[in-house]
């Protein structure tokens, strides 16, 4: 099946790129292009909408303001102008930033990035057989286009890298794969504990805390200043401090 795609931009000549370049990939096809965050709205509402282009910079309602108030987001490609947006942007969970202007093998990049997220979500149905109770020790995920086992009690640390993130296991084993911060931290038991935006760290593989930074086995990851006195709290209440 063909992912349904959605452009909003303000720009008529940034449209048309898009909309020839969302021709020449098979596994898409265009639903609408719109000039406004604000005619979007009524083909989110009343159309499956799988892939959304969307613009930052535009008049009324900002492509990240738009990002914001719906409630169920499709795959996310932003596409602007302006870099100074990037961080801003992986909070709201997109697939990918492009800077214009957007070549065609950029663009297909982020669109197999879409695609592949698709394809991972499908391999995890949201409603599981009664008879087969879910693993509670480990954590599946899809890499490399296979689906890899990861016991939790193995990973060391977990770095976010855009809208990838990295796990870093006891054997010096490096991980990558298409996934959210805020959406993996769910599914982690309560020893890890995210302390910076990009760091979620596993308490039991703490060698040491100096200031804002934190020593685990041969890696660091660095506690952010909003964070630090709740992380502190955390590590007194597991006994891992001392008098």
């Amino acid at each position: 099946m063909k992912m349904k795609c959605l452009i909003v931009d303000d720009e008529h000549i940034a449209r048309k790129i898009l909309s020839d370049y969302v021709g020449k990939v098979p596994e898409l096809e265009l639903v609408a292009s719109c000039s406004s965050a604000l005619q979007a709205l009524n083909h989110i509402k009343n159309d499956r909408i799988d892939v959304l282009f969307l613009d930052i910079q535009m008049p009324d309602l900002t492509g990240l303001d738009f990002l914001k108030i719906l409630p169920n987001r499709p795959a996310t490609i932003l596409t602007t102008a302006y870099s100074e947006f990037a961080v801003q942007s992986y909070e709201l969970d997109v697939v990918d930033y492009l800077l214009k202007p957007i070549d065609f093998d950029r663009f297909y990049k982020a669109v197999t990035k879409a695609i592949s997220l698709k394809d991972s979500k499908a391999d995890y149905p949201v409603t599981a057989s009664p008879s087969i109770s879910p693993p509670t020790d480990k954590l599946f995920i899809k890499a490399d286009s296979k689906i890899i086992s990861v016991a939790f009690q193995d990973i060391i640390v977990i770095n976010g890298q855009g809208p990838y993130v990295q796990l870093i296991t006891v054997h010096d084993r490096k991980i990558m794969t298409l996934q959210s911060m805020s959406k993996l931290e769910e599914m982690l038991p309560a020893n890890f504990h995210r302390i910076h935006r990009s760091h979620i760290v596993n308490i039991n593989h703490i060698d040491s805390i100096d200031g804002y930074m934190v020593r685990l086995k041969n890696h660091t990851a660095i506690v952010s200043k909003n964070k630090r006195d709740e992380f502190l709290k955390l590590i007194d209440q597991h006994n891992l401090l001392g008098d």
